[in-house]
């Protein structure tokens, strides 16, 4: 009984075939573009006043009206908090609470700051 030989196949042919797979077009990811979920907003103003804010007074009506407007509570006692009243370049006035920083330097009526509207907002000197 007679056995067939498998052909096998030269070895050009498998050189000449790993040589194709090599020259075959790779796929090239498309760039990503990579921008924050957070964009802030800068606009400047003049300080119209400062006070100071005693977070211990009226917390439930000052939560309500802070969280229907979207806003940060007032910091926990302890903490210095000022509401600063601030006229913008359009005429427009605006009212933000922000904690104080320690050792910083308080603003003061007709200081020229920068308000900075991202998650939160604040108000630096410029």
């Amino acid at each position: 009984m007679r056995t067939l030989n498998v052909a096998r196949p030269p070895l050009f042919v498998l050189f000449a075939a790993a040589m194709l797979v090599g020259c075959a077009a790779h796929v090239v990811p498309a760039p990503v573009v990579q921008s924050s979920p957070i964009s802030a907003r800068l606009e400047t103003g003049v300080v119209v006043s400062v006070r100071a804010i005693d977070p211990s007074k009226n917390t439930a009506i000052t939560s309500a009206i802070l969280s229907a407007l979207g806003q940060a509570a007032i910091p926990a006692s302890g903490q210095n908090s000022v509401e600063i009243v601030i006229r913008r370049r359009d005429n427009s006035v605006t009212s933000i609470v922000q904690q104080q920083e320690p050792g910083g330097a308080s603003l003061t009526p007709g200081e020229a700051v920068t308000i900075v509207e991202a998650a939160t907002t604040s108000v630096r000197p410029e």
